[in-house]
């Protein structure tokens, strides 16, 4: 496989597929002055492809914004809390200075893409090439919607009417619906995100485009990778394992393990083919099996260091390693209850994955599977056990000196008291304000006794 920098000409056509959040993250407002200027910015770096490469057509594709998201986890991560919320009232608003911040806010993200999308409809009629077209999913109000723009006209289209959340996913839609519209075309999905390299080559076969191309980078570095070639060193079972490996391993929406990363997973993944086939059933359905979770976790388990004993369950695996090396508690694997919420994770991740090509789904609420409510916001469960036995918790102490238990005192922070083996040792001085008053007997008393 060859990573190019460009596509060489050809007389075939060209469809390219770029997600629309990811070029405005990566260009910003490009020294715009008003919102007006800014569509007609973007308009004219989404619209670029057309004049290269035989391009005939351009598809932008959004997020959309939902409020009980498996995502809210991490787009709070990036966000600001103190990103006040800008009403675009037309062309004339002007653009926010501080952008970066700005942005930061999903209400003017969906603010942004829904002035964008419109405007873009309308610049579209009076600017584009006779024979050329643009076509945009989602970023209206109404996030299903998608419309093909040429000159003179914008007409919705039906077949690409989709109620999937992630741009990474609905670009996949537009990439089967490009190829069966003209099966010679090259088809070019750009996006920052490896996901999309990912599924782009799960579905290769599916989307059934005779070259399929994944552009990835920043700014002008933007090379191309092809699928297709990609797809031919790897077997079909390979392939539909992906998502799951992808998934399990770490991606947006379900954490990495501490000091694995992606290449030793791979490589344990690629000679096992009993764990390639375990992996091409995590996300057929949205529940996970018990059979199915002990696959997934006997994977997770082959990757950390092997000893004499073979140890049959992440608890087990996590007993040896501390044993024989004593690390440091984040280079220990999961506990079993914590790495099967981890799966559920996973497993949901990958159903939706797997629907990609799907146009609306039809999807169970992730809680339980996963993820719960806290304070009316989706987050990841990390375990539904006690992380230790309470007796357990009982024996640590604090070391607290100069702030006397007041403030970050690991004992006062879990709503235990304090004990003579902490720093403090309990004294009259200690402020944890769970402490416990010991009534001691009157030594006199007992002697008159």
């Amino acid at each position: 496989m060859a990573v190019v920098p460009q596509l060489q000409p050809s007389p075939e056509n060209t469809v390219y597929i770029l997600d629309g959040m990811a070029v405005i993250q990566m260009i910003k407002s490009g020294r715009t002055a008003t919102f007006g200027e800014l569509a007609k910015h973007y308009f004219n770096t989404f619209t670029s492809p057309l004049s290269t490469h035989k391009c005939y057509c351009v598809h932008v594709v959004f997020d959309q914004y939902l409020d009980d998201s498996i995502k809210a986890g991490e787009r709070a991560r990036r966000s600001s809390s103190s990103a006040l919320e800008v009403y675009v009232g037309g062309p004339a608003t002007p653009v926010p200075k501080q952008w970066d911040k700005y942005i930061s806010n999903p209400n003017n993200k969906k603010n942004l893409c829904d002035f964008l999308t419109h405007s873009m409809c309308t610049l579209g009629q009076r600017h584009l090439r006779e024979s050329t077209q643009l076509v945009i999913g989602g970023g209206f109000k109404d996030g299903e919607r998608c419309v093909a723009i040429t000159r003179d006209s914008c007409v919705d289209v039906e077949d690409l009417k989709s109620n999937q959340e992630e741009a990474d996913t609905r670009m996949l839609l537009h990439a089967r619906y490009a190829a069966g519209q003209c099966q010679e075309a090259k088809i070019v999905i750009q996006s920052p995100d490896t996901d999309v390299l990912v599924l782009s080559a799960a579905h290769f076969e599916d989307i059934a485009s005779k070259e399929l191309w994944f552009r990835t980078g920043v700014k002008d570095r933007l090379p191309f990778v092809p699928v297709h070639d990609v797809c031919q060193n790897l077997s079909n079972r390979v392939l539909k394992a992906l998502p799951a490996f992808h998934a399990l391993t770490g991606c947006d929406t379900t954490s990495a393990l501490s000091g694995i990363g992606k290449k030793k997973p791979w490589n344990v993944f690629i000679r096992s083919a009993v764990h390639q086939e375990s992996l091409t059933i995590l996300g057929q359905q949205p529940e996970v099996d018990e059979e199915t979770a002990k696959k997934c976790e006997a994977f997770i388990c082959d990757l950390y260091p092997s000893y004499k004993k073979s140890p049959k369950t992440a608890d087990e695996l996590r007993y040896i390693i501390f044993c024989q090396k004593k690390p440091n508690s984040e280079a220990l694997p999961p506990a079993s209850d914590s790495l099967r919420q981890h799966i559920n994770r996973a497993n949901y991740q990958t159903h939706i994955w797997r629907k990609s090509l799907d146009a609306l789904l039809e999807l169970p609420s992730p809680e339980g599977r996963g993820w719960q409510k806290e304070d009316d916001e989706l987050k990841p469960k990390l375990m539904s056990r006690d992380p230790a036995p309470t007796s357990l918790l009982e024996l640590t102490t604090c070391t607290c000196k100069k702030k006397e238990c007041s403030s970050k005192c690991s004992y006062a922070n879990v709503g235990l008291s304090c004990t003579e083996a902490c720093t403090c040792m309990a004294e009259d001085a200690c402020k944890n304000p769970h402490g416990v008053e010991w009534e001691l007997e009157d030594s006199d008393s007992n002697d008159e006794e």
